[in-house]
């Protein structure tokens, strides 16, 4: 690895974030249960002792992992819906799209998400659900506008909320487990879909 390197936005420069990534990237080549605490000790360039010193076990790595992935999901969305001078139906529709194409980029490492750490899912849904309600307030004010301007019904934001996320996890689902098409086209034909593009 070189300084200019990065993971999720962050240069590899210190100890913890390499083993990061290390681990995601050997976490999606080789599976997260074919992956030993000692491949991930290699491919970062430490000893397994100084894992240890970060983190307790390999579940609590892959746990990191998807916490990091999150939160960089989490300020793409942000940043997508606080700034431009599209209208926010536009902007919603963007974020959509860029998170769409950052799981494209990792789909490998979604696959094994979904498909190989069921183990690990109930403290993962954890995770989610506090990087979705530490949102909330964002997620308010843009659903505010959005029924202001007509482009939803007024429907209590908590209730919009989950239905955008149930609708987008469920569709990273369909893409990883049908193994074919694009994520990107998937929501792009929901957002159509939902916001009554599509006239009869």
């Amino acid at each position: 690895m070189t300084s200019n390197d990065t993971w999720l936005g962050k240069a590899l420069t210190d100890r913890k974030t390499q083993i990061l990534c290390a681990a995601q990237n050997l976490f999606a080549a080789s599976s997260f249960r074919n992956t030993e605490v000692s491949d991930i000790a290699n491919a970062a360039s430490v000893s397994k002792a100084t894992i240890y010193k970060h983190f307790a076990s390999k579940d609590e790595i892959l746990l990191k992992v998807v916490e990091e992935n999150f939160q960089f999901i989490r300020d793409m969305v942000i940043l997508r819906l606080l700034t431009g001078s599209e209208t926010p139906l536009e902007r919603l529709k963007a974020a959509a799209i860029d998170v769409a194409r950052h799981l494209e980029q990792n789909k490998s490492f979604v696959h094994v998400l979904i498909k190989d750490a069921g183990e690990c899912m109930p403290e993962i849904q954890k995770i989610h659900h506090a990087i979705m309600h530490s949102n909330s307030t964002v997620a308010e004010g843009l659903f505010k506008s959005l029924s202001k301007d007509g482009s939803i019904p007024e429907t209590r934001s908590s209730d919009l909320l989950k239905i955008v996320s149930d609708i987008c996890i469920g569709a990273t689902y369909s893409w990883v487990l049908g193994d074919k098409g694009s994520l990107v086209d998937s929501v792009e034909f929901y957002f159509k879909f939902l916001f009554q593009e599509y006239r009869c």
